[in-house]
Parts: C-alpha cells; structure tokens; sequence
C-alpha cells in the first residue's frame, strides 16, 4: 500500500524527466467489461497523440517510445491485472515505477514532466496499517488490517492459566468435591476466577506490547471481544496510546476474517471521519481569525507558494473534477514538507461547501509575518 513518502519520493524523483503516466481500472465484475479498460486506455492516449503532434521532434519520440514501452508491459505483466487498479509511471526508455491501487482508479492517461499523482491521493488517504486485538479469557488473536479490507492474522497467542489451574487445584488436591471448600483467602473457586484473571492480564499485556509493535507510529489499535474483555483489555493500554485505541465489544476470537475486516473497517472509517471534520472546523475557524487556516483555492495557492502550508485538505469532488489542479496543489505541498490528505464524507462537504474543496493549515497565522532566519 502506498504512503506519503511514497508519494513524496515520486514528485521529487522524476520531477525533470518526461513521464507517460497511466491509470487504468482493471477491476471489472462483469464478464462482458473484462477488457473495457483496454478501450478506455486508447481513449485516454488519443488526445495526449493531438498535443504532442505540434511539439518538437524530440518530444515526439520520447512520447511514443513510452507508449511502446507501455503496451510492451501490459502484455508482459497481464497477470497482475486482477487488482482494483494498476498505476504506471512510463519514462521513453524504463518503466519507472508499477502498482497495484487498493481501491479503483479511473482509466487516464497523462504526459509531460514528472509523475501525475493526483488519482493516488484517494489511496494515501486510507491510513497506515493498523493493529487488530480480537480478544477472549484465555485467547488473543492479532492480525494486521490495511485498509480498505485487507485483514491478516500474524498470531494467535494462548493464556498460561489453565496450565496454572492445574497446579493450583492439585496443591488444594483436585477433585470436584473440593472446589467448593473453604481455603486461605477464600474458596477454591475464588482462587480458580483469580488465576484465570491473572492469566488473562498477562496475555492482553503480551498482546498489547505486540500489537502496538504492529500498528507503528501511526496506525489504530482496535481491541475486540466481549465488553468484559475488551474492558480487562483496555485497562492495560498505556495512556499515550489511548487517542489511537478503538474499542468493538461485539466481535468473537473466532470470527471470520471478513466479518472482522468488515467491523474494523467501519469503525476506522468513522473514527477518520470524525477527526477530518474536527479539522476542517478549526482550519475554517482560524481563518474567519486570521489565524492559522486558509480556505479556498487561490488563497491556498498563495500560501503554498510562501511555503507556509503545514496540512493541505482536498475534497474527492475536487480532485475528481479538477485533477490536473489537484496535482498541481499536491506537488507543491509535497515540495514543501506538507501533509495531504483527501477527505470524504461529511469533512468532504464541509470543504465544497465553505471552501470550494480546499482548504489547508498553516505553519503560522495568516496576520505574521513568514518566519525568518536568524543568525547569532
């Protein structure tokens, strides 16, 4: 899956060479579109062939070398078709970069110099992998969820209380007549519940280590199991952790893999929405402030080019309708540190309709001054 960085590395990389980019949505359901996109492809190539009729001799052949190079890849790496959608970044002489999209792309096609990227953004918006805890007494399965439903089990790891259990009835001598009798500190029943609990805290925090291992520095950590368990759980989880953690207290340890991808899913996907709308609030805030936000489109260019933008937000409308635009924003961004990200949703409707699908934070309020150096 792709990331910022990946995104980053792209802008900068092939900035000054001419790139033949290409999208193509191969994902087709229906038997009679299987090969639809190779129509669109040619659809998309016909008005890039009229522009460049006019350009040098040089540029001319650079295009159709990339065209070549292109339709050479596509016979040769057919099988890797099957995924929602395939990006391909085309240099006269090298295919430079290769993927498959998680999610669909529209079929396009583009020229000139340096990757388009626009189309990427939607998949970079996804969010960082994250950390799956589905949680019982004696069980704690952890699986790595990428967005936008891929769910991978990495381990399932067993409580040590029922091995415990053992020593602890055979020390009170085992037997079913004297679970009940009286002891030091309480019936051996008492002391049953009491081992499996402990036995239980130290799985969770086992799995809890393990799992923030797994969602890194940016990913969620979801906890599910029963609202006994999943509580018991989220007690262990360090208080630094707490803004990342997502609770589920409906799901079994033996669920299916797309039951849970489905729960996860929806949960991630209402938590990102929530925290998108509460951003696009305060960028529209701080800017009726003068403040640290900008709203619309050419005041955001205008901050971008005094490279003062910290976050820049794009609407999928506007990177839809205007994608060529949308590339522009997000190459200066990128250029420049920024974060982007494409928001959906309600945050998506707030930004079309107070921002004509732009809106950015800043690195300072719009009434400073651009910070300048200082020398000692």
């Amino acid at each position: 899956m792709l990331r910022t960085h990946d995104l980053v590395q792209l802008a900068t990389q092939y900035r000054e060479r001419r790139v033949l980019t290409v999208y193509l949505h191969t994902a087709v359901t229906d038997p009679a579109a299987q090969r639809i996109w190779e129509v669109e492809l040619e659809h998309a190539l016909e008005p890039l062939r009229r522009r460049i009729a006019d350009a040098d001799h040089g540029e001319r052949e650079d295009f159709y070398a990339a065209v070549a190079l292109l339709r050479q890849w596509l016979v040769s790496e057919r099988a890797s078709l099957g995924a929602p959608g395939v990006v391909l970044a085309v240099a006269p002489r090298e295919v430079l970069f290769a993927t498959a999209t998680a999610t669909a792309v529209p079929n396009t096609a583009q020229w000139g110099y340096g990757v388009f990227l626009a189309p990427l953004l939607h998949d970079v918006s996804l969010g960082a992998p994250s950390a799956v805890l589905v949680v019982d007494l004696q069980l704690a399965r952890l699986c790595r969820f990428t967005p936008p439903r891929h769910l991978e089990t990495f381990e399932t790891l067993e409580s040590d209380a029922v091995e415990k259990l053992g020593d602890v009835e055979h020390r009170l001598g085992a037997g079913r007549s004297n679970m009940g009798r009286g002891t030091r500190g309480g019936t051996a029943a008492d002391v049953a519940e009491r081992t499996l609990e402990t036995g239980r805290d130290r799985l969770y925090a086992r799995a809890i280590e393990r799992a923030t291992d797994l969602a890194g520095a940016h990913g969620w950590i979801v906890i599910g199991g029963t609202t006994r368990s999943v509580a018991a759980a989220r007690a262990l989880v360090p208080t630094r952790l707490h803004d990342r953690l997502i609770a589920l207290d409906h799901l079994d340890v033996q669920s299916g893999d797309s039951a849970i991808a489905a729960a996860v899913a929806a949960a991630i996907n209402e938590r990102e929405g929530a925290r998108d709308q509460e951003t696009v609030r305060e960028i529209i805030e701080e800017f009726g402030a003068r403040g640290r936000g900008v709203i619309g489109l050419e005041a955001t260019r205008a901050m971008l080019e005094r490279e003062s933008v910290a976050d820049l937000l794009l609407s999928e409308r506007f990177v839809s309708g205007h994608p060529q635009v949308a590339d522009e924003l997000l190459d200066r961004a990128l250029g420049q540190g920024a974060t982007v990200r494409q928001v959906h949703g309600e945050a998506a409707s707030a930004v079309d309709r107070e921002a004509d699908g732009v809106a950015a934070r800043l690195r300072y309020p719009i009434s400073a001054n651009p910070p300048t150096e200082t020398s000692s």
